[in-house]
């Protein structure tokens, strides 16, 4: 069985030598790895260690222009032969153990969600507290009146033929949410999903400045909204739940009583949540 690991480069040349450092230490626990780079700076020719290279199994596409991570992760899907997919950042990290472990543990299910850390200024933070939390993480109410609990898609093994075509033919103009979107389409789907408590993966600290994160999510959340709203396969009462919290979680700072008397249901679900199920780092670096 052969795993794809699907990697969009975007201005990243001083990521790629630590990069296939990196894959050739995990690939040498397992057979039949291929690396896909989908070039989304096509401007700036990939450089690296083509010695290096030769070592492992790399494909690279060059898009024609700019087109974003979840285009390219796409493209990148399209020509993967692998029966099992991680959709690895140029800039984060996995562990020499991470693609035989997830892969050993996966069997079964369409999807695996590992542990690992989140990076912050401070340094490294469990991104799970607990297993009770990481759990949590594969339900999916949750992700419809909370947030998105996968800090990103690398900490994740997913069975190519369980990605839903509708990811795969509406794309994300605007970053932030095509992998959220992934996972409210597999709930939907009805997806095995399970947890990996092995610390696999490492998500490295951009320093991005969090209240412009917030509006681009914003925008990327409304987008993903309007692919949901088109297609009529997705869950309405699903539907209604996801853009209720959306706008709350938007809008609840602005006016925070008549907002939260509007969604008393949604405060409740996170109010229950804190006291019963946190113990996950949100991606500000607080706990959840």
């Amino acid at each position: 069985m052969k795993i794809s690991v699907i990697t969009p480069i975007y201005n990243g040349n001083r990521y790629l030598n630590n990069y296939l450092c990196m894959i050739e230490k995990s690939i040498s626990k397992i057979n039949d790895v291929e690396i896909i780079w989908i070039n989304d700076s096509p401007q700036i020719p990939l450089k690296y260690d083509e010695e290096l290279a030769k070592k492992m199994e790399l494909v690279i596409i060059e898009n024609e222009n700019n087109c974003g991570i979840h285009k390219s992760r796409i493209n990148g899907l399209k020509i993967a032969k692998g029966d099992y997919i991680l959709f690895l950042d140029q800039d984060d990290e996995i562990m020499e153990e991470t693609l035989i472990n997830q892969y050993n543990k996966i069997q079964g299910y369409d999807l695996i969600i590992g542990n690992g850390y989140y990076e912050d200024q401070a340094g490294d933070h469990p991104i799970f507290q607990n297993k009770k939390a990481q759990d949590f993480a594969t339900r999916k109410n949750p992700y419809l009146r909370v947030r998105d609990f996968i800090v990103s898609p690398g900490q994740c093994l997913i069975k190519k033929n369980a990605i839903p075509n509708i990811w795969i033919n509406n794309t994300l103009k605007n970053n932030g949410t095509d992998d959220y979107l992934l996972w409210l389409l597999m709930f939907n789907n009805k997806c095995k999903i399970t947890s990996n408590y092995q610390y696999i993966y490492r998500h490295k600290y951009t320093g991005e400045n969090l209240s412009l994160l917030e509006d681009k999510m914003f925008n990327s959340q409304l987008e993903l909204l309007e692919i949901l709203q088109k297609n009529n396969s997705y869950n309405r009462k699903d539907l209604k739940k996801l853009e209720r919290t959306i706008y709350y979680k938007h809008n609840y700072k602005k006016n925070f009583f008549i907002q939260t008397l509007k969604n008393i249901d949604i405060f409740a679900y996170n109010i229950m949540y804190r006291l019963i199920w946190k113990g996950y780092r949100v991606s500000n670096g607080k706990k959840g």
